[in-house]
């Protein structure tokens, strides 16, 4: 196989340095069902480790939960302002994995206050 045929989602998305939005989906998705160890492991095997930064993981939750169709609107908004408060921490400097378990678990936190 050439690698000029193997131009992909996967690779156009590695090539332009921005996680993968289905991944991101579903991490989002997994918050969303109050699965925090799916979320966490999502997280962690598929991005961090894959060597996205910080700052371009949170921008891609922040647009993938804002264009998401299926969250209920006032969730939608409290996981958007949750999101936009980890991205001026990321953003002023603290650009750590911690950052994105702490925002990954308050959104699996919220799911469950709402849910209940």
């Amino acid at each position: 196989g050439k690698a000029g045929a193997m131009v992909n989602q996967k690779t156009v998305f590695q090539v332009c340095d921005q996680p993968h939005p289905t991944i991101v989906r579903s991490i989002v998705d997994a918050c969303d069902k109050g699965n925090l160890h799916l979320a966490i492991q999502l997280l962690e095997e598929k991005l961090w480790n894959s060597g996205y930064a910080a700052s371009d993981i949170i921008g891609t939750i922040f647009k993938v939960t804002k264009a998401h169709d299926s969250l209920p609107e006032g969730k939608k908004l409290e996981f958007l302002r949750e999101i936009g408060f980890t991205h001026m921490r990321i953003a002023s400097g603290v650009n750590t994995l911690l950052q994105l378990m702490g925002l990954v678990a308050r959104l699996s936190r919220m799911a469950e206050v709402t849910a209940s």
